[in-house]
């Protein structure tokens, strides 16, 4: 399909959606927990309001933080407004206002930086707005209350390897994207004997209290930038190779389950997952995001 298509596609499919999913503003608020040490963090901006409700009224039905960190993407009063009411305590930072000395900026880095400024005393979890939980995330909730770090695994990444099987593996498999590239550098790292490493996903990750230094980020950066160039590393996807590395090179980190934390694509059946990844790719595809979401919405209830 010519891409000029696809983007009307993609356009129409995602007001349809926000249209039919509106309720999800009548739905009674979410009671964050003053006792909690979770922080829900996580980089949106205005047409992305619908979905990120879902997704943050989804996962709090389970996981109750203490308050959500927005990164301020691009929304308008009215949508601070509105996100004030639904997630009872929030804070905001704009993405302007993050400092990023020793990354590229953009990108999603300035969520990474917001989720290690909270980490010193906090359990953090970066949550992606095309996420839906559908049922108790019981390994996510185990993770928590062990102070575990845990994150997605994907079809090509299931569980922590070493860093050169990880560059083994790019090098079996190149393609032009940052994240390849670093991939297959890995083993060229000054703590290469040591490092660990996940082909995960940044969407849904959470970093224990401690695990996730701005120190770490920076030394990985640095070094990325260095080996692969720094314009090329400044390019979309060089933030989730470095969560990547900050979550399976913490304590005991989890990789969660694909079976039980799968990314959407048609014919996938859901009868025993917990939570959804409704990547760009296929979102609207098949119609399941929409009912589920309503699914989502009728649990939540009205106020």
């Amino acid at each position: 399909m010519p891409y000029a298509l696809e983007a009307l596609r993609r356009r129409i499919d995602r007001r349809w959606f926000n249209w039919r999913c509106r309720r999800v503003f009548d739905t009674p608020p979410v009671m964050c927990d003053p006792e909690s040490k979770v922080i829900i963090v996580s980089q949106i901006y205005s047409p992305d309001m619908t979905m990120y409700l879902l997704a943050a009224k989804s996962l709090a039905r389970y996981v109750r933080p203490h308050e959500f960190l927005i990164v301020d993407d691009g929304l308008t009063r009215q949508d601070r407004n509105a996100l004030e009411v639904h997630l009872g305590h929030v804070r905001f930072v704009r993405t302007r206002d993050v400092p990023t000395p020793a990354t590229p900026r953009g990108g999603c880095w300035e969520r990474l930086l917001s989720l290690s400024a909270e980490n010193c005393e906090n359990y953090v979890i970066q949550l992606d707005s095309d996420t839906l939980t559908i049922s108790p995330p019981h390994e996510v909730m185990e993770c928590i209350a062990r102070d575990r770090t845990f994150t997605l695994g994907t079809p090509t990444g299931r569980h922590l390897v070493s860093a050169n099987e990880a560059s083994a593996y790019a090098e079996q498999h190149i393609y032009d994207h940052v994240q390849s590239h670093c991939e297959r550098v890995l083993h060229r790292m000054q703590d290469a004997p040591r490092l660990k490493y996940v082909r995960g996903c940044a969407g849904f990750t959470g970093f224990a209290r401690g695990e996730l230094p701005l120190s770490g980020i920076e030394s990985f950066a640095r070094e990325l930038a260095h080996m692969i160039g720094a314009d090329r590393f400044a390019q979309w996807g060089s933030e989730q190779v470095t969560s990547n590395l900050m979550a399976a090179n913490a304590p005991d980190a989890l990789v969660l389950p694909v079976e039980t934390y799968p990314f959407w694509k048609p014919g996938l059946a859901i009868d025993r997952l917990a939570l959804i990844h409704f990547f760009g790719t296929y979102r609207f595809l098949g119609g399941m995001y929409l009912r589920q979401s309503l699914r989502v919405i009728d649990q939540l209830g009205s106020s």
